[in-house]
């Protein structure tokens, strides 16, 4: 079964509403005003159960001049229109600002009902025929059928909806996507129920116990309760249905008109770059100006600019960046529609190309030139490379894949293949776990050489160290502190590295492939120095101030000493606990002493003893132990110290 609906359009008084009710049986005009005055003023839902089965949905807008905002509200969604126009009146104002907003909103299939034939004679049906003919001309609808009808006398009835059958197997599906999307154009409570939200499905799918956003603004999440489709209590709805959602968690007065229901949290925008193009020759846009700016349900103030072109007029088409007075939910290659800001005339439409751009200060040639690419790019499905190289290209981070098939209603699958075939080669893929990670190929190297720059200046300032720098430093350095995205990136790209022989893991470190501990002359002279004066406190604790004083008097600053330091630990040489250092001659020594002690003594000997066998301070005394119970050789229970079976291990090796 096809999911897709009808869209009524055509001046007011013309039959709209009469003819719907003619072919389903549904009066779409259910409020006391609308049957007062006569005319639609809301929309209107009914659907058609056709004879094969199929049951498309219908939405019915109304023709007043001064109810355009509503009927603009209705277009959106539809996949084929039933343009309706009265043969004794022929093509009126709003016939044409109807057919205009049709047209502008890419619906390229439909049908042309001339409506009250019982009320007037066939020259009169056949010059009205002609008229329509002669302006249909030309248009993506000029080899519509046109059907003359009667809701009074029920005739061409039939005819028009066998029309109705055969344009349903001609008419594609729209792209399902991977967000479920539905401008809501009702809200009302039910006594017994709760809150019920109708309207048009844009994308994606849904179906009962999902829990959908109200968006934009409402971080709330509703669950769906219920759904229907025709009237018909259904378990799944889709793209391309007129459904009503039950939903629990949600009320009215979340409600405000231009909201949207997804099963994602989509960013909203207020600024959006858009193709545009306008409806008369006797409308001009200038550089700046401004218009109310309608998409599904949703209107605001828009401030337009204009980018590629000084002024805009009839049959041309220019790209504009246009400026919301209030956040939207919208996609690219979404449709909208300007009004001018009376609202009382309809100017023109056009396409969004990019809902999250970067604003454009500045008319340059290379910023039109990009915006031509992305214009092209956006307006063609078989260019979605394009278009994620484009957004990779305004990121200076990276980006994971699932955070696109938001902005661009793709799959994961869909965008890794479009991507790993790209042929440019301008976008790298990585791959953490489950999570696939993108990044312009000129970001992806600008990191590369960062972290190639980064160890080169650490080791030219550390030159006695082995170690490099950790990952956690490198994400400081390179602005991958907040998120998870740059530091899943930054692992995979340090792997990559690896692999290409760039660099290499020294313990928990990375470090350039060729780098190597290499002292000169003088370095190995004030490492000796350094060394003898840390064997010269003996059985005294080296204080750490006075040996900064020392090597200060010998040039050797505070950070070089630190480095030298390091490097003496490392060569074993020396010793560090707890921020204190022993020369190994002094460790080893007294470790021997130690334990050849508490090999004899099964009650093992007591901190005071252990200071009468070495003749050491208690300062002293408290270091070596400590790094000898890290070592696991001995091990203190109070003020006692016993040997363990490492410690005997070690004196009989």
């Amino acid at each position: 079964m096809k999911h897709l609906i009808i869209g009524t359009a055509g001046h007011v008084d013309h039959g709209k509403t009469a003819l719907i009710k003619a072919l389903t049986g549904i009066d779409c005009d259910t409020h006391k005003q609308e049957k007062e005055r006569g005319i639609t003023i809301n929309l209107g839902f009914s659907h058609l159960n056709l004879p094969s089965g199929e049951s498309v949905g219908i939405i019915d807008v109304p023709g007043h001049k001064d109810l355009v905002r509503t009927m603009i509200a209705g277009a959106f969604g539809i996949d084929f229109v039933l343009m309706v126009i009265a043969a004794d009146s022929g093509i009126m104002p709003q016939t044409i600002e109807h057919f205009n907003i049709i047209e502008m909103l890419g619906i390229k299939n439909g049908i042309i009902a001339l409506s009250k034939v019982d009320l007037v004679d066939k020259e009169t049906l056949e010059l009205a025929n002609l008229e329509v003919l002669e302006y249909l001309e030309g248009t993506t609808l000029e080899n519509a059928p046109i059907v003359g009808v009667s809701s009074i006398t029920g005739e061409g009835l039939d005819e028009l909806i066998e029309n109705i059958a055969k344009i349903i197997t001609d008419v594609p599906e729209k792209e399902k996507g991977v967000l479920f999307r539905m401008y809501i154009d009702r809200i009302f409570n039910v006594k017994g129920i709760g809150c019920v939200v109708t309207g048009s499905v844009l994308n994606g799918e849904t179906e009962l116990g999902k829990e959908l956003f109200l968006l934009p603004g409402n971080k709330k999440k509703a669950k769906i309760r219920s759904n229907e489709r025709h009237g018909k209590s259904v378990n799944k709805i889709f793209c391309g249905d007129r459904a009503a959602i039950n939903l629990s968690g949600l009320k009215i007065d979340d409600f405000k008109r231009g909201m949207v229901l997804s099963d994602k949290q989509i960013d909203e925008t207020s600024m959006v770059d858009a193709t545009l193009s306008l409806f008369d020759v006797n409308i001009k846009i200038g550089l700046w100006s401004n218009a109310i700016f309608h998409s599904g349900t949703a209107d605001c103030i828009a401030r337009i600019h204009l980018l590629d072109k000084e002024e805009l007029k009839f049959q041309d088409t220019a790209i504009a960046q246009i400026h919301l007075d209030k956040p939207a939910i919208l996609q690219n290659r979404d449709k909208f529609i300007l009004r001018n800001t009376s609202n009382d005339l309809s100017i023109g439409g056009g396409t969004i190309i990019d809902i999250c751009p970067l604003h454009h200060k500045r008319r340059t040639l290379k910023l039109i030139e990009n915006l031509k690419d992305i214009v092209n790019a956006t307006l063609n499905a078989d260019k979605l490379s394009k278009v994620i190289e484009i957004e990779l290209k305004k990121e200076t981070q990276p980006v994971l894949v699932y955070d696109l098939t938001k902005k661009l209603n793709e799959t994961e699958e869909k965008i890794i293949i479009e991507c790993r075939k790209n042929i440019d080669k301008n976008i790298q893929v990585y791959k953490s776990g489950e999570r696939y990670i993108l990044i312009y190929s000129s970001i992806d190297k600008e990191f590369y050489n960062k972290i190639i720059d980064h160890l080169r200046l650490w080791h030219k300032k550390n030159p006695l160290l082995k170690n490099g720098l950790d990952t956690k430093e490198f994400a400081g350095k390179l602005g991958f502190t907040s998120g998870n995205t740059g530091k899943l990136y930054l692992e995979e790209l340090l792997h990559k590295m690896s692999n290409d022989g760039i660099i290499k893991r020294v313990e928990n470190t990375w470090v350039l492939k060729e780098h190597s501990i290499q002292p000169d002359i003088k370095t190995l002279k004030q490492l000796n120095w350094l060394e003898e004066v840390l064997k010269k406190y003996e059985m005294q604790k080296p204080v750490i101030a006075d040996i900064e004083s020392l090597a200060l008097s010998n040039n050797i600053n505070k950070d070089k000493l630190k480095m030298m330091l390091r490097y003496l630990v490392e060569t074993n040489k020396i010793y560090f606990h707890d921020n204190d250092y022993l020369h190994t001659f002094v460790v080893d020594n007294c470790r021997k002493r130690l334990i050849r002690e508490l090999n004899n003594k099964e009650d093992g000997i007591n901190e005071k003893e252990f200071r009468l066998l070495i003749n050491g301070t208690k300062k002293i005394c408290q270091v070596l132990l400590g790094i000898y119970e890290k070592e696991n050789i001995i091990i203190k229970k109070t003020f006692y110290i016993f040997i363990t079976d490492k410690g005997k291990e070690w004196l009989n090796g």
